[in-house]
């Protein structure tokens, strides 16, 4: 073959291929950013995902009233009968775990509780039903109640015993707004009934305080 008969077959073939290039190139370029862009796109979704993790665990720091409805009773030193209303007043540090996502959790409270002549440590576990919308978020639920209820010299007199140990259940309703994603307002209130106990038979607790979820 030819120098000329070389460049006759060359020529054209050259100006096929630039031409499938030129065609065939900005397609692959544009297939290669989808691509790469459905890519970035998932791993963003990925961490905002990551981001918007639920945070199913959270502590509560609360300021707490209680009312007591006490029994009918009559003084172990003087006969007359005793007083059978009872005003309290303390703090209430709990653990709550959602069990179930945004419908079942339980929480772990330690109240702290004074009067002028009574001192509470209760010990209660309370297993809640969820129901979310959007920041608000409401539940309602039973409870376990572990209490040691201390008294004051004088009315230790009184009442014939310096310590009492009871046992009860109960039931709770309340809710909480959430002004960020880790920061909460929680109001509760809850009922106790006391049936092991020799002076107190129902409780109203309430309870307003500050949750951090994590």
């Amino acid at each position: 073959m030819t120098l000329q008969q070389t460049k006759r077959a060359v020529i054209p073939a050259v100006a096929a291929s630039w031409l499938v290039l030129c065609v065939a190139g900005p397609s692959a370029v544009q297939a290669e950013d989808s691509d790469a862009d459905a890519a970035g796109g998932e791993g963003a979704s990925k961490e905002g995902g990551g981001e918007e993790k639920k945070r199913l665990n959270s502590v509560r720091l609360s300021g707490v009233y209680e009312f007591h409805l006490l029994e009918h009773r009559d003084s172990a030193t003087t006969g007359e009968p005793l007083h059978t209303r009872e005003n309290l007043g303390g703090f209430e540090i709990a653990y709550e775990r959602e069990l179930i996502e945004e419908h079942l959790s339980i929480e772990l409270a330690k109240p702290f509780l004074f009067s002028a002549d009574t001192w509470e440590t209760p010990f209660e576990a309370t297993l809640k039903g969820l129901f979310v919308k959007g920041p608000w978020e409401g539940y309602i639920g039973a409870i376990l109640i572990f209490n040691i209820r201390i008294f004051s010299d004088e009315r230790a007199q009184f009442e014939g015993q310096k310590n009492i140990l009871s046992f009860g259940v109960g039931g709770t309703i309340g809710g909480s707004y959430h002004f960020t994603e880790h920061w909460a307002l929680e109001l509760g209130v809850d009922y106790g009934y006391v049936p092991t106990d020799p002076v107190v038979t129902h409780e109203f607790m309430f309870a307003l305080g500050g949750v951090y979820h994590f």
